[in-house]
């Protein structure tokens, strides 16, 4: 499994990254937290076709 990497700082809460990450992807890419090194499921989906994920550990926004 590799690594992943935070997202910008503007997600910083949850909400915020569920509103810009609307869509859901149930065959989700996993990746590991760059703060804790959990596995974290990327089962968010952007309009453009970015992915990215939350680390419940953390609190942060993870992306590829």
């Amino acid at each position: 499994m590799r690594a992943g990497r935070w997202l910008e700082p503007r997600y910083t809460s949850r909400e915020v990254l569920e509103k810009d990450f609307a869509g859901i992807d149930f065959n989700a890419l996993q990746v590991l937290c760059p703060g804790c090194k959990a596995p974290v499921r990327l089962s968010r989906k952007h309009p453009a076709g970015r992915i990215a994920g939350w680390c419940e550990r953390c609190a942060r926004a993870v992306a590829p």
